[in-house]
């Protein structure tokens, strides 16, 4: 069954799940961290965390993408990551208390 448009090729999707998608699942979810994460004594931790953390969750991102054996499952969960915590950082941003 073809996925995304891609034909019989995985090895592409996974490219692009594993690269640019992961990437942007890091970045989307390190912007939407600091409304779920619980402010610190200072007021700065739930700041700092999800700079300490990107990297671990770009590396989350990017080997479910490559080990996953079921490409759309992984394709779903990484798009829908991005779109939950996507939302949640514009809505924080733009019409949010």
């Amino acid at each position: 069954m073809a996925l995304v448009g891609l034909g019989n090729r995985p090895g592409v999707l996974r490219w692009i799940l594993a690269g640019p998608v992961a990437l942007a699942v890091a970045f989307v979810v390190m912007a939407a961290m600091p409304l779920w994460f619980p402010e610190g004594r200072a007021g700065i931790d739930h700041l700092v965390f999800p700079l300490i953390f990107f990297p671990a969750i770009w590396a989350a991102g990017f080997f479910y993408a490559c080990l996953a054996e079921n490409l759309r499952r992984a394709s779903v969960l990484l798009m829908g990551l991005l779109l939950i915590n996507g939302a949640a950082a514009a809505w924080a941003v733009w019409g949010g208390s």
